[in-house]
C-alpha cells in the first residue's frame, strides 16, 4: 500500500475524468476493477457497509506534487457518509492497471467527493438468520396444498427432488429478495436458469415472479450446485 501522504509518483499518469464520461460508468469501471483485485476481500471484511448502507463515492485527491481519483474503500464514516477529514483509503487504477490501495491523510491536502453511487442495500443476514428464513419459507410451502402439487407437476416434468430447497438471493439496485425458487426453468442436467424468469416463496409465504436475468446480483445461499454463481457488481 502506497502512503499517499509522503510518496509523490514521478511517473504518473495524467488522469482527469472527461466532461463526457458518465459518473457511473467511471465508478462502475473502478467497482468492478476492485472486486477482480486480490484484496477486495480483506476490505470488505473491515467495511462490511461497502457497497450497501455506504454508498460507492468517487473522490479527488489533490496536493501540490500529485492528484488521483479513486474510490473510498476504507476509513472512517458516520450514518452513510466518509470522514475524508482524517485517514482514509482509496482504490484507484490511475497508475497500476490492477488498481492498488492508497493512504489518504486528509489533513494533508484536499480531497473532493466527485459523485457517490448508492449501495445495493442491506447485508446479507448471517448464516444463522438465513436458516431461520429458510425454515421459514420451507414451512409456508409444505403448509400449502396449492404449492405442493404445482411444485409436483414442476418437479416431475423438470426432474427435481420432491420439495424445493433452492434458497437464492436476487438484488435489484436497493431491492433485496430472498426465497425458495417454486417455479422457473431448469437445464437438461437440472440446473436453474438465471437468466429466465423465477417465482419465489419468501419467508413471509408471499410470492414473487422476478426476472433473474436482469438482477444485479444472483446468489444461490442453500441448494443446487452453484454458490454466489452470478455476480455483477
Amino acid at each position: 500500500m502506497t502512503d499517499y501522504g509522503k510518496k509523490a509518483r514521478e511517473d504518473r499518469v495524467d488522469y482527469e475524468l472527461s466532461l463526457l464520461t458518465n459518473l457511473g460508468e467511471a465508478i462502475d469501471t473502478l467497482r468492478r476493477a476492485f472486486y477482480a483485485h486480490p484484496e477486495a476481500q480483506t476490505w470488505l471484511n473491515r467495511t462490511p457497509a461497502l457497497g450497501h448502507e455506504l454508498p460507492w463515492t468517487l473522490v479527488r485527491c489533490a496536493e501540490p506534487s500529485v492528484s488521483v481519483n479513486g474510490l473510498v474503500v476504507g476509513g472512517e464514516h458516520d450514518e452513510g457518509a466518509w470522514d475524508l477529514d482524517g485517514v482514509f483509503t482509496i482504490f484507484t487504477c490511475e497508475h497500476v492497471s490492477s488498481g492498488e490501495f492508497i493512504t489518504v491523510k486528509g489533513w494533508c491536502g484536499d480531497a473532493f467527493v466527485q459523485g457517490k453511487l448508492p449501495g445495493a442495500g442491506p447485508r446479507r443476514p448471517e448464516p444463522e438468520a438465513l436458516l431461520v428464513e429458510l425454515a421459514r419459507a420451507s414451512a409456508h410451502w409444505a403448509s400449502s396444498s396449492r404449492l405442493k402439487a404445482r411444485w409436483a407437476e414442476f418437479a416431475a416434468f423438470a426432474g427435481e427432488k420432491a420439495f424445493p430447497d433452492a434458497f437464492v438471493e436476487l438484488r435489484f439496485a436497493d431491492d433485496c429478495y430472498r426465497g425458495l425458487i417454486v417455479d422457473g426453468r431448469v437445464d437438461c442436467s437440472g440446473v436453474w436458469d438465471f437468466t429466465a424468469p423465477l417465482t419465489l416463496l419468501q419467508p413471509d409465504g408471499a410470492l414473487v415472479s422476478l426476472e433473474a436475468g436482469q438482477a444485479d446480483s444472483v446468489a444461490l445461499l442453500v441448494g443446487g450446485h452453484h454458490a454466489d454463481l452470478l455476480r455483477r457488481t
